[in-house]
This record gives structure tokens, C-alpha cells and sequence, in this order.
């Protein structure tokens, strides 16, 4: 749960990064569709959007329309300040350096005004580390529980082997084999644990239509599909659940009645 809210919650953010690569006012439109076709043929490039400069004035309008000064300005000068701009988004943050590397020809020097990826690059490598720390983090996370599953399974199982030592020593003693002794006990912890993963599933679903809504409005509407996560991996996650279950009681019962086999 906590890989599939972190990976939602990176993903949105890394949906609101791009790159905008400013021109110059004077630049004709023949010039900006030739460095659009050289970077749509870029296989890091997801998608670019082309903006007038009638659309970018009218959006600098817009969000400066509270502000009478900068409006006043706009209206004493002759023309429009603004030059065209491509906003490009990349399939991978990585991929940045390669697609501004590919517009960082002597021959487009003169048309481009700016291309702001500086500002980007400090929120990509702390989106990067964010990330390998959620991952470090899940990680140790995974490892207390599995410390804390094995300590609880290996208790919960001497207790009840230690319930029916009177038998097991009975049993050793008319000559009953050690798998013979060891199989009740075994196929007992094992039937619990699997039922118990059932019983998991049933409290996550509900549990996660509960949560899923809150961290879509606690991430402004970022697409946090934990219920869709859980079922395109339905398998690892509770497969390996019951997995895990069986191969932990296996051993945890086989190590708890070991003692009790020595008659």
C-alpha cells in the first residue's frame, strides 16, 4: 500500500513537469515546426504542445489580471512581447538532458529566447530521492513485520505443540514416525494461516474504497488507484502472502515440536 500511494503520488508530480523552450518574437512559424519535428522524432519524447504567442499573451493576461500596473504596461507597448513557446514532456525524467541536448544545435541558437529545464532539474532529483527513500523505508518496514510474523507464528505454535506434549510423547513412544507426529500440527498452522489471509483480503477491499477517496483529495485530484494497483497484482501480493504464510509456518512448526520429538 505504501508502494502504490508513494508511486501515485510521484507520478502526479512528475506529470506537472516539462520543459518550455521560449522563442524569440521574431521567429517565423517555419523555424518552430522545424525543431517540434526534430524532437517529436525523439523516442524520449512523450508529447509537445505548441503554443502561439497570441496563447501565451492571453495566458499572461490571465494570470496577472489582478495586477492593473503590469496590464497598463502590456497596453503601451507596440505588438505582442511574447514569441511562440513548446512545452515538452518527456516518457522518463531522465530523459530531459538528451531531448534539450538534441535542441542544443548552433543552428538554433538565435530562434530560442530560453528553455527553463534548471529550474526542473533541483524537483526531479528530489522527486529521485524521495522515491529511494519511500523505497528504503517500505523496505525496513517489510523486514520488522517479517521479524515480528516470525517471532508471534513460532510462539502462537509452541504453545499449542506445548498443549499436546503428553500425546507427542505417547505417540513417540508406540513408535509413531516424526513426519507422523509433525504433520497434524504442521497442515493445522498452515490451514490457519491461509484462512487468516482470506480473512485479510476481506478487511483490505472495504478498507481501501474507504482510504482511495481521501488520498485522491489529499493529492489534488491525483489519480490514486489503489484498489486497480491491488488487482493488477492481486497475484504477488496475496499469492505471495500465502506463500510466505506456508513456507513460515513449515518451519516455525517444524523447529517448535522439534524438542518434543526427542523421547
Amino acid at each position: 500500500m505504501i508502494n502504490a500511494i508513494s508511486d501515485s503520488a510521484i507520478g502526479a508530480v512528475k506529470d506537472q513537469i516539462d520543459v518550455s523552450i521560449y522563442f524569440k518574437t521574431n521567429v517565423r512559424e517555419s523555424k518552430i515546426a522545424e525543431v517540434k519535428t526534430r524532437l517529436e522524432t525523439l523516442p524520449q519524447v512523450k508529447s509537445i504542445i505548441y503554443r502561439t504567442p497570441e496563447d501565451n499573451l492571453a495566458a499572461f493576461k490571465e494570470k496577472h489580471q489582478s495586477n492593473p500596473d503590469i496590464l497598463e504596461t502590456l497596453k503601451e507597448l507596440e505588438g505582442n512581447p511574447l514569441g511562440a513557446t513548446l512545452i515538452v514532456k518527456a516518457k522518463d525524467l531522465n530523459s530531459y538532458p538528451e531531448i534539450l541536448k538534441a535542441i542544443d544545435d548552433p543552428a538554433y541558437a538565435e530562434i530560442i529566447e530560453e528553455k527553463n529545464y534548471d529550474d526542473h532539474q533541483l524537483v526531479i532529483n528530489r522527486i529521485n530521492q524521495i522515491a529511494d527513500n519511500i523505497k528504503k523505508f517500505g523496505l525496513i518496514i517489510s523486514l520488522i513485520f517479517v521479524i515480528i510474523s516470525i517471532l508471534i507464528v513460532f510462539n502462537t505454535v509452541r504453545i499449542a505443540i506445548f498443549t499436546h506434549q503428553n500425546e507427542i510423547a505417547i505417540m513417540k513412544l508406540v513408535g509413531a514416525s516424526n513426519w507422523f507426529i509433525r504433520a497434524p500440527f504442521v497442515w493445522e498452522s498452515v490451514i490457519s494461516g491461509i484462512v487468516a489471509c482470506f480473512l485479510v483480503m476481506l478487511i483490505v477491499y472495504p478498507g481501501l474504497g474507504l482510504i482511495q477517496p481521501q488520498l485522491v483529495k489529499f493529492f489534488n485530484g491525483a489519480n490514486v488507484d489503489l484498489v486497480g494497483y491491488f488487482n493488477q497484482n492481486f497475484l504477488a501480493i496475496f499469492g505471495g502472502q500465502i506463500l510466505g504464510i506456508i513456507i513460515l509456518n513449515i518451519i516455525s512448526s517444524s523447529i517448535a515440536i522439534g524438542k518434543y520429538l526427542n523421547v
